[in-house]
């Protein structure tokens, strides 16, 4: 099998790919889809949990991004990513003209997208949709695990995880496609 050639790109349009996996993946009206079709409590998909998984989504995009980068793009390209943190989420909540809340993004930061860094950046991927259903606080210990049964419990799960492995999947797959230029 022939190996393809890697289409050559600035930093700059490097950037603007990790910017795009990300707003591809982090629609509020997407993730709220996501979550019903995987069996979520109405809770989280139509009341008032919706922003709590909504942000939680969103650090794992971050973080899948942040990884992708890590391991295909120079280290120029992945501080620039970084820096690009706070205007990322508030174009995805539709704030665009909005100046990032500096506490909320170093909460967005110290919290859930820092639990997800490790697992990715260690390659252990697979541990990434307990995390994600332990802190919405559905896991079997969790204090909204009352909220669903240990069967729909369990097929929620395995449902997010598919859709975790097809994000890092098609990220990853989509960073080495690219030779990605230092500034």
């Amino acid at each position: 099998m022939e190996k393809q050639e890697k289409k050559p790109l600035s930093a700059a349009q490097g950037l603007q790919a990790a910017h795009i996996l990300f707003e591809l993946n982090t629609g509020a009206e997407e993730i709220l889809r996501m979550a019903q079709r995987s069996g979520l409590p109405e809770v989280f998909w139509g009341g008032p949990l919706a922003p709590n998984l909504c942000e939680e989504w969103r650090a794992f995009v971050h973080a899948v991004v942040t990884a992708g980068l890590m391991q295909n793009a120079p280290n120029s390209v992945l501080v620039a990513y970084l820096r690009d943190t706070g205007s990322l989420l508030e174009q995805a909540e539709g704030h665009s003209d909005a100046a990032p809340q500096a506490d909320r993004l170093e909460d967005f930061v110290d919290g859930p997208f820092s639990a997800y860094m490790p697992l990715l950046a260690h390659e252990r991927q697979k541990e990434c949709p307990l995390l994600f259903f332990r802190r919405l606080g559905l896991s079997e210990d969790g204090d909204l695990a009352d909220l669903m049964d240990a069967d729909a419990l369990a097929r929620a799960q395995a449902r997010i995880a598919a859709v975790m492995a097809m994000l890092i999947s098609a990220v990853q797959d989509k960073l080495e496609a690219y030779d990605i230029a230092a500034e």
